[in-house]
């Protein structure tokens, strides 16, 4: 193998969940020739405010209405309902334009605490699936899954780096899932190569525990082989690889093995080099494919909060004694305190903050879980 295109890196299946309200900011979208009349405009607030129809009932159409800046229940209710209904419908064009996917009818059965989803199928026609999308409830969010048939679709007509873009700009920061895949017809990277790279921890990333190993064969009355599987790691774990012979899954004759490894709860940074984070996995991965290793990126979150941490460790380490003289001096007065450590002008510097999307801050504070600390 001289050429990393004889066993290219591909993605064989896609999962991400966003909050619903992301479909607000779809249109602002920013590329060259992107289209954003397609998206269905967004409800006004002011509209359903000064909309008479929802102000008052008939019978009181009579007596003088005092202006007000608040809506009425009824006025409220109708406009959650139509914006609600303007993100799905936002949602069901960026599917399509963005994934070249199209949803079916809802099915009127949810999953993963989901109250509804449709299928998905590719925008050329067929009736073969291509993923699943799941909406209501789970705190107003979307869940969508796209499968390995799903995946040819989408990056025959788009890039990973392309929905890269797209993730980003809808502050969608994390993939729930990512499989990573390459094929062999040549029968190197085969099952009975993989139990032999596991006995020397080819699979071991280095970090944790070793992943375990699973097998699983099959035969048939004839003394055909049907299956054949090496599964390393577990279904739980953050990585967790298959190797398997694929002619015989898809009943075809030849050699034909894939070697796929699961990636769970990574940053969307890893569709900017899939190639890379495959080949960095490990050793064995390292030998399919010659694109230089690199690690799997770090969560956004992750990153801001060990950022925080830092900051307070070295605040600690430098002035902690000094701080808590302050703190008794002005016996536990915190407004004092305050007013004495820190600059006016820092205080009344509104963009001196943590440069983390607002998304981000609620998850993080129950993510740091800081108490009071007693000095």
């Amino acid at each position: 193998m001289t050429q990393s295109s004889s066993r290219p890196v591909f993605i064989d299946y896609l999962a991400f969940s966003a909050p619903i309200s992301v479909m607000k900011d779809v249109h602002t979208f920013q590329e060259k020739g992107f289209e954003w009349r397609k998206f269905q405009y967004l409800p006004s607030y002011r509209h359903y405010q000064s909309e008479p129809r929802y102000a008052c009932l008939p019978e009181f159409q009579g007596i003088p209405e005092l202006p007000s800046n608040t809506m009425t229940d009824e006025q409220l209710n109708q406009y959650e309902t139509d914006l609600i209904e303007c993100y799905f419908s936002r949602l069901k064009t960026w599917i399509s334009s963005v994934f070249g996917l199209v949803m079916s009818v809802p099915r009127g059965k949810g999953g993963f605490a989901y109250q509804d989803s449709a299928l998905l199928y590719s925008d050329e026609g067929g009736s073969d699936h291509c993923g699943v999308i799941f909406w209501g409830g789970n705190r107003d969010t979307f869940y969508v899954q796209i499968s390995g048939l799903g995946c040819a679709h989408v990056f025959s007509g788009t890039t990973p780096q392309k929905i890269h873009k797209w993730l980003k700009h809808l502050d969608i920061f994390t993939l729930k899932r990512l499989d990573l895949a390459t094929d062999d017809y040549d029968g190197i990277f085969t099952c009975q190569a993989a139990l032999r790279d596991y006995r020397f921890d080819a699979f071991y990333g280095g970090a944790g525990p070793k992943p375990k190993l699973d097998t699983a064969n099959g035969i048939d009355a004839n003394g055909c082989v049907t299956k054949e599987i090496v599964n390393i790691g577990s279904r739980q774990s953050r990585v967790y690889w298959r190797i398997y012979n694929k002619a015989l899954e898809q009943k075809v004759s030849g050699i034909w093995y894939r070697s796929e490894v699961e990636l769970k709860g990574v940053s969307i940074d890893t569709l900017l080099n899939t190639a890379g984070i495959y080949t960095g996995l490990c050793d064995y991965a390292a030998q399919i494919n010659p694109t230089a290793p690199t690690s799997i990126p770090t969560l956004f979150v992750r990153k801001a909060i060990d950022s925080i941490e830092a900051k307070v460790r070295w605040l600690r380490k430098q002035a902690s004694a000094t701080l808590a003289k302050v703190f008794h001096f002005h016996e536990g007065d915190a407004l004092k305190i305050l007013s004495m450590i820190i600059r006016e002008e820092h205080l009344e510097d509104l963009n001196l903050r943590f440069d983390i999307p607002p998304i981000y801050q609620t998850l993080m504070s129950e993510k740091l879980k800081l108490g009071q600390t007693p000095f």
